[in-house]
């Protein structure tokens, strides 16, 4: 087993640990996240130096002492205008005073391009276990990619009496839809309600309606096969979560090849309104 859980908090830095000394992750607190933004500014800029250092430096030259907080202006207006979105803005980056600036790099298809492996590798993934997104809502662990909030967990430990739908009732009842953290779309791209066995999701918080799915392995067992995780002798059920998914190579592959929103329309038979309905398929 990969790390024992006796008390609450134990889920949380288990997980934060194994993400840290397996996965290469950088362990931020709350101190570091910028809520109005949902960022972590400091490692947003700290990517785009690395990658993109002659742009970086023409920005600065422009906006001087004003850089940073133009900078995460610029990105959040891009985010939240009409058809903007935060999956599309890290598929395709962004434009600040006539420089584009990239999010992330996607790993090359060989390796010939050394300048594409080498930003590959300097994407940065990071955590951050109890952020305040808001006065009244502190999160679990929130996931980063370049600084940019990802994803966010509620955990509940079993051995304390609670279970994924405890996680799922307090996204539901607990936390805004309208937080910048959890806003649909310039948001989280996923939000995932977590115990030690079983793992479900939702793209989109919408108050007590909201809709969450299982994201769990199945259990091979008869026609509920496709329910829950299977047994683990010498770990917990849901460890694919920090051991697959939460690598830094599936990340940006669900990224940059599976995540995208799905628009529908329908049209009111009597009224011959038109309505757009969006879902970020993960």
């Amino acid at each position: 087993m990969k790390f024992t859980i006796n008390e609450r908090y134990d889920y949380h830095r288990g997980i934060l640990n194994y993400l840290r000394d397996s996965n290469g992750y950088r362990v931020r607190t709350n101190a570091n996240f910028d809520r109005r933004y949902a960022i972590d500014g400091e490692l947003l800029v700290e990517f785009l130096t690395a990658t993109q250092p002659k742009k970086v430096e023409a920005l600065r030259k422009m906006y001087k002492g004003d850089f940073e907080e133009t900078l995460f202006n610029y990105l959040n207006q891009e985010l939240n205008r009409k058809d903007g979105s935060l999956i599309a803005t890290l598929k395709h980056g962004f434009d600040i005073a006539n420089q584009h600036l990239d999010l992330m790099y996607t790993k090359p298809a060989t390796s010939f391009n050394k300048e594409l492996l080498e930003n590959y590798g300097k994407n940065i993934f990071s955590v951050a276990e109890e952020v305040w997104a808001s006065d009244d809502e502190r999160i679990d662990l929130v996931i980063f990619h370049n600084g940019i909030a990802i994803i966010s967990f509620e955990l509940k430990s079993n051995p304390q009496g609670q279970n994924y739908s405890d996680a799922i009732h307090q996204y539901r009842t607990q936390r805004n839809p309208k937080t910048r953290l959890f806003q649909f779309k310039s948001g989280t791209l996923v939000n995932f309600a977590m115990d030690l066995n079983e793992v479900y999701m939702t793209t989109r918080l919408q108050g007590e309606t909201t809709s969450f799915l299982p994201f769990n392995m199945g259990d091979g067992k008869g026609v509920d096969a496709g329910k829950g995780n299977p047994a683990c002798a010498d770990d917990y059920p849901v460890h694919y979560m920090w051991e697959d998914i939460l690598t830094k190579d599936t990340l940006i592959d669900l990224i940059s090849r599976y995540i995208f929103i799905e628009t529908k329309e329908k049209v009111d038979e009597l009224t011959g309104k038109k309505t757009k309905t969006e879902t970020i398929i993960f």
